[in-house]
């Protein structure tokens, strides 16, 4: 008698198949989340890459802000700051993972420019 006709083995695989899925859609998960957490790091600086760009052209605050919630996300807070010859941004959102729950950790992207010195010099 082979194995495929052995009544003892029958639904075997389905049962063991039923065991795996869970963790192979976890697995599914951590990558799609993990792929997710890259793409919005990626967003964030170059968010606040071009928030310190528009900053150091001389936009006002309100401005750079809304430029800065535009390109990364309403979930975002912005932070402002002259740095001697540079201005500094640094923005900051919530980590979720798979887009739904919420860690107690943070994304942070910081950036620079120099800042211009624009009007006055009539050159």
């Amino acid at each position: 008698m082979s194995l495929a006709e052995d009544p003892g083995d029958r639904g075997s695989v389905t049962a063991e198949f039923a065991l795996a899925l869970p963790s192979i859609v976890a697995v599914l998960l951590l990558v799609l989340s993990l792929g997710s957490h890259g793409v919005q790091a990626v967003a964030l600086e170059s968010a606040a890459r071009e928030a310190a760009r528009e900053l150091a052209r001389g936009e006002p605050a309100a401005v750079v802000e809304e430029a800065a919630v535009r390109a990364a996300g309403d979930s975002v807070t912005v932070t402002l700051s002259p740095d001697g010859a540079y201005t500094r941004v640094l923005l900051t959102r919530p980590v979720r993972i798979a887009g739904l729950i919420e860690v107690s950790s943070v994304y942070e992207a910081e950036a620079s420019a120099l800042t211009e010195h624009v009007g006055g010099s009539g050159r």
